[in-house]
C-alpha cells in the first residue's frame, strides 16, 4: 500500500507524509465496524472533533478514560446512543498534585464511575508512576490492593492495567532500577493478580506493555487464560511490531479473540489538532491489515533520545502484517465485543 496522497499537505509533527487523512481513510480495505477499546477522550469539544475522525476510520464503539466529572458531557457529543462510548474508571490526573488523588479519592472515584454504569476499571502501573507517588501506584501496592479489592465488590469484571514502559525508556529514562527496577520486575504483580483475580478479564494495554518481546508476552498469555491484550500506543507500536510484521500477524492469528484494536488516542482542549487524531488511526490500521513497507508519518522522540545522532523528527518504519479474514475481524471488533459482553 503506497499512500497516494503523499505531500498533499504541510507536514507537521503528526503528518510528516503530508498525507491527507480523509482520503487515506477511504482506501483501507475493511470497512466493517471497528471498536476502539482504549482512548481518552477528555472534553466535550475535543469528543466533537474525535467523533469525526473515528466516523472516517469506521469506528462504532470508543471506550475512554475521561475525567468523572466530564463523562456525561463528553457522552452527549456522541448523540443520544449510548452504545458508542463507555467508559472506563480512573484516577483524577488532573489533581495528581494532592496528597490523596491515588488513595481516598481514587476509591470515592471508583465508586462514583460504577454508580453511572462503568463496567471497566484501570490500575495504571507504568515505573514512571513512582515519580508522581512513591506507594501507591505500584501495582500491589497495600492502597493499590485495597482499591482492587473494592472493584470487584462493586461487580468490575473487567481491569485494564498499564504495566512495563518500552525498551527505550528503560535504556534511557529508567536507568535508577533501585528507584524505577528492571522491565521483567514490572510484571511479577500483575502475574499475581492474574491468578488472585482470576474470574477477571484483564487487558493489558500496549500490547501487554512489551511488544518488543512477543515471545514473553505469549507466555503470559499461555499462564493466564483471563489475560487479552489491546495496541494501544500508536508510535510504541509501529516502532516495534513493524520491524516483526510477520511475527505479529502469527501472534494475532495464534491468539485470536484475545487481541482488541486499541490507539491511545488523547483528545483533550490543549490538543484539538485533527491530523494528531487520524494520524493513530492511519498508522495503527496501517500496520495491522495492509502490506504498506515505509516510514510512518508520526514523529517518534524515542529514536532520537536513544540515538542522538538522529534528527528529532525522525519517524520510525513502519512495515505492515496484512491480518486478513476472521482474524483482522476479531482484532477490530469480535474480540472486545466477547470482552465487553
Amino acid at each position: 500500500m503506497t499512500p497516494t496522497t503523499l505531500n498533499h499537505k504541510p507536514v507537521n509533527d503528526a503528518n510528516r507524509l503530508g498525507l491527507d487523512y480523509r482520503a487515506e481513510a477511504k482506501r483501507f480495505d475493511y470497512t466493517d465496524p471497528i471498536i476502539d477499546i482504549h482512548t481518552h477522550i477528555g472534553t466535550p469539544k475535543a469528543a466533537g472533533l474525535y467523533v469525526q475522525v473515528a466516523e472516517l476510520f469506521g469506528v462504532t464503539k470508543t471506550v475512554s478514560m475521561t475525567k468523572l466529572e466530564n463523562i456525561d458531557a463528553v457522552s452527549d457529543e456522541f448523540g443520544s446512543s449510548s452504545d458508542r462510548i463507555e467508559f472506563i474508571a480512573v484516577p483524577n490526573y488532573e489533581a495528581r498534585d494532592q496528597s490523596d488523588t491515588f488513595t481516598t479519592d481514587w476509591l470515592h472515584r471508583i465508586e462514583k464511575f460504577r454508580e453511572k454504569g462503568c463496567r471497566i476499571v484501570k490500575f495504571w502501573a507504568a515505573p514512571r508512576g513512582r515519580d508522581l507517588h512513591s506507594d501507591a501506584l505500584h501495582l500491589d501496592s497495600p492502597s493499590r490492593l485495597e482499591g482492587i479489592k473494592l472493584a470487584y465488590d462493586l461487580g468490575y469484571r473487567i481491569f485494564m492495567t498499564h504495566v512495563g514502559d518500552p525498551d527505550t525508556w528503560f535504556a534511557t529514562k529508567y536507568t535508577d532500577t533501585r528507584k524505577y527496577g528492571t522491565k521483567a520486575n514490572q510484571f511479577e504483580p500483575l502475574e499475581r493478580l492474574l491468578d488472585e483475580y482470576h474470574d477477571v478479564t484483564w487487558i493489558g494495554a500496549h500490547i501487554g506493555g512489551s511488544p518488543e518481546d512477543l515471545d514473553f508476552v505469549q507466555g503470559m498469555l499461555d499462564r493466564h487464560p483471563n489475560y487479552v491484550l489491546d495496541t494501544s500506543a500508536a508510535k510504541w507500536q509501529v516502532r516495534e511490531l513493524g520491524k516483526q510484521p510477520d511475527r505479529f500477524r502469527a501472534f494475532c492469528e495464534q491468539n485470536s479473540g484475545r487481541v482488541l484494536f486499541g490507539t491511545d488516542i488523547v483528545a483533550n482542549d490543549g490538543n484539538l489538532d485533527f491530523d494528531l487524531y487520524a494520524s493513530r488511526y492511519w498508522a495503527l490500521r496501517t500496520l495491522i491489515e495492509t502490506s504498506y513497507d515505509g516510514q510512518s508519518p508520526i514523529v517518534d522522540p524515542d529514536l532520537s533520545m536513544v540515538d542522538p545522532a538522529l534528527d528529532e523528527k525522525s519517524t520510525a518504519h513502519l512495515r505492515g502484517a496484512r491480518i486478513e479474514g476472521q482474524t483482522l475481524a476479531s482484532v477490530y471488533h469480535d474480540a472486545a465485543v466477547k470482552v465487553l459482553g
